[in-house]
């Protein structure tokens, strides 16, 4: 698996977010008041075109950091040791996320 990083605290506070992957496992921060907001999903899809697996929300100082980057971690171990997908599995799944959205967009 591909190592997890993540920027230093710093680069959150000054009201960036951070989106990568570490093997199949995507995830992303994004600053929110006094909290990072994390979520994690299974890739290759960006972000609008996933299922994200779960969201959970940290301190904004370097021990929720931290205890974001064992988070992650743990995800990225259990994403990346799922048997891999065939590209029809993943292609439907897109797809399936596509036609998702487009119901919610038609009953707004």
């Amino acid at each position: 698996m591909e190592e997890l990083f993540l920027p230093v605290l710093s680069h959150f506070q000054n009201g960036n977010f951070w989106s990568a992957s570490a093997g199949r496992m995507s995830y992303r921060v994004v600053p929110d008041g006094e909290k990072l907001a994390a979520e994690v999903w299974e890739g290759p899809w960006c972000y609008q075109l996933s299922r994200v697996e779960e969201r959970r929300e940290f301190p904004m100082d370097e021990s929720g950091l931290a205890d974001l980057a064992a988070w992650a971690g743990r995800w990225g171990a259990e994403i990346n040791a799922r048997p891999a997908r065939t590209l029809a599995d993943t292609l439907a799944t897109r797809d399936a996320v596509r036609a998702e959205q487009a119901e919610r967009a038609d009953g707004d």
